[in-house]
């Protein structure tokens, strides 16, 4: 068995949390993934949040198992060694805004012609065209303008922000993810790369599309804890616990609602699948006559899709995530997610590599392309590497 991208070599330029993400799948995949950072700083997430430093655990967890290369990309011998990388590394990420690749040199339509192959993503807020394309954004930003902040919520409350950074991660890396792996296949047909450009604001409002349909027919409106599956009828919510838990009901299908109305011997609520607040009232009087474990045990025997609302810290330790070898240790015996790709051909590295060392892998990278130790030493004094 073999690593389902090996061969597939990859020029990193991202930073923080999306481009890094997806290059980081990429890896686990079996890609070469180098990093090229500024050789002052470097990628912004070694340093994120108050107190941190080069061990920062953000930047570690969404960069292992690759190469860091320090590259000054705006000096003259900075530009000339991008493209001789370029013959090697025929795939570029890249999370700038529009224009900022231009206007150091390497923008795509000067790339692909030294490198007909190369697939070039470019993962931005807003795209490359259009009003916002030049305007600054995080996750946050995305989320609220593509209308998922206005209806996240409690049906009672304010909008909040979801756990998790959804517009990073659904809305850029993965559709790039997606966009960048069409592209290799057609590229093995046609010989040809392609510029792939993918929008958080643009992919977080694709994620959407189902809602959408919905609310032009007219069958939803878009509000926290007020739609078809934000808790608008009872077999679909959360639901407090004795213990001032949560537990989540998603009967959704007949069949969980009507094993849910079984197992609790209330044939009444059968009909109330889709009901008004009474019923909703009626199952939040229940839900909170046990305690979360109660209801966890009651459940284990029931086919009803209810299971407890836990803590991520918890959810680490649960049997589920153990059972699919979902925990990786890093250095220092930090423990790190892994990847969720299960493929039966290529199964996932056994042991990760941690996390580089800003230019940790400069010299061995630009050495595989030729250059020599006394020129790598010019260039460390010429402040290019």
């Amino acid at each position: 068995m073999s690593e389902a991208l090996k061969g597939l070599k990859v020029l990193d330029l991202s930073m923080n949390l999306p481009g890094p993400y997806m290059t980081w799948l990429l890896a686990t995949l079996g890609a070469e993934v180098v990093k090229v950072e500024n050789p002052i700083g470097g990628d912004y997430a070694r340093f994120l949040g108050p107190g941190s430093n080069e061990t920062n655990p953000f930047f570690e967890a969404v960069n292992r198992n690759k190469k860091s290369l320090t590259l000054n990309l705006k000096h003259s011998e900075g530009l000339r060694i991008f493209f001789d990388l370029l013959r090697t590394y025929d795939v570029v990420v890249e999370g700038f805004r529009p224009g900022t690749m231009e206007r150091l040199g390497i923008g795509y339509e000067i790339t692909s012609k030294a490198q007909p192959r190369l697939i070039h993503v470019s993962i931005s807020g807003y795209g490359q065209g259009g009003p916002y394309r030049l305007r600054a954004g995080h996750d946050l930003n995305y989320l609220s303008l593509a209308g998922v902040i206005h209806m996240t919520g409690a049906q009672e409350g304010q909008p909040c922000i979801p756990g998790v950074q959804i517009a990073d991660l659904a809305g850029g890396s993965l559709m790039a993810l997606s966009g960048l792996l069409a592209a290799v296949v057609q590229r093995e047909r046609t010989g040809k790369g392609q510029f792939v450009d993918v929008s958080m604001f643009h992919g977080s409002l694709s994620l959407a599309t189902m809602i959408f349909g919905g609310v032009e027919a007219g069958m939803e409106q878009p509000a926290p804890g007020g739609m078809f599956l934000t808790g608008r009828f009872p077999c679909y919510g959360l639901y407090l616990t004795k213990d001032g838990r949560h537990m989540s009901l998603g009967a959704l299908e007949f069949k969980f609602w009507d094993n849910f109305c079984k197992a609790l011997d209330r044939p009444d609520l059968v009909a109330g699948q889709f009901g008004g607040p009474e019923i909703i009232e009626e199952v939040r009087r229940i839900f909170a006559q046990r305690t979360q474990q109660d209801w966890v045990a009651f459940m284990k025997d029931h086919d009803c899709c209810c299971e407890p609302v836990v803590a991520l810290t918890e959810a680490v330790e649960s049997e589920i995530v153990v059972a699919r070898n979902m925990i990786t240790t890093g250095a220092g015996a930090r423990r790190y997610l892994a990847t969720p790709f299960r493929l039966s051909e290529s199964p996932p590295p056994r042991e990760e590599t941690p996390a580089p060392h800003l230019g940790e892998h400069t010299h061995e990278v630009l050495s595989a392309i030729g250059i020599s130790k006394t020129q790598r030493e010019s260039l460390a004094r010429q402040g290019v590497i």
